[in-house]
């Protein structure tokens, strides 16, 4: 499929979408983002989105910093008879607003990239996964965030050198551990108890999934990762439509 720059960047207006005014160009979207921003994205749904009933939102982006309730900031929507496409080419998918209001739109173009528009249906920006690999030396998923304006794009790998070499330096003892769990479970099963069965079948070592996102060799940091399905969004630079999109595709990674 052709998804040439040229026509990723042309601000073409989409048939039957309503016309707004042209906004003034920066390089990472709306500069009146709040300077720092902590949500969480669920991801449970996101791997049963099949699932989910007609008309629910599939995800809740929600509000997760200090002296703050879980309020909702976005709702994401996954068409249910989407194919499933792996996590070079996820489904497509929408993000509204808190009253219902379209924010964004996200769709797969291929190898692992995906572009982003917004509700109005100009383009927003492109974000790219780069695959990686467990053996037989980790190479890290790598994404990066490029806003449509212009401008550097932020740079992200999964997982830090120093927690990849430890997960490689003790996997060969997990696998030990889980030969043995698995060996547990299956004699609960013969036994009868399913639910001990699954105790012992749900155990596992995730691979280190800290991330930050930043330019290419600097030091800020405007989008980071550790743990719990939350992102600091650090920079007020940045459209928090690039933002919801990045946390979305990210966290449909995890487990």
């Amino acid at each position: 499929m052709n998804h040439s720059s040229q026509e990723w960047a042309s601000h073409t207006q989409q048939p039957g979408q309503p016309q707004h005014p042209p906004q003034a160009p920066h390089p990472y979207g709306r500069a009146h983002a709040p300077a720092e921003t902590v949500i969480e994205v669920p991801n449970k749904r996101l791997h049963r989105y099949d699932k989910v009933k007609p008309g629910e939102q599939t995800v809740t982006i929600r509000h997760a910093g200090p002296g703050t309730n879980g309020e909702p900031l976005a709702y994401v929507h996954v068409p249910q008879d989407a194919p499933k496409g792996g996590r070079g080419s996820r489904p497509p998918f929408t993000v509204s607003g808190p009253n219902g209001e379209p924010l964004s739109s996200v769709r797969s173009v291929g190898d692992g990239v995906y572009e982003v528009y917004g509700g109005d249906g100009t383009p927003v920006g492109r974000i790219t996964r780069r695959g990686g690999r467990t053996l037989p030396w980790p190479r890290r998923v790598h994404w990066s965030v490029q806003p449509a304006q212009g401008g550097e794009p932020l740079e992200g790998e999964v997982g830090t050198r120093k927690a990849w070499t430890v997960f490689v330096l003790i996997s060969p003892l997990y696998f030990v551990c889980w030969a043995v769990m698995a060996a547990q479970g299956a004699i609960w099963l013969l036994l009868g108890e399913k639910g001990e069965a699954k105790k012992e079948a749900a155990w596992e070592m995730e691979p280190p999934t800290w991330t930050r996102w930043r330019h290419a060799g600097g030091a800020e940091v405007a989008i980071e990762y550790q743990t719990g399905r939350k992102y600091r969004l650090a920079s007020p630079r940045l459209d928090p439509r690039l933002a919801y999109a990045q946390a979305v595709l990210h966290v449909w990674d995890r487990a």
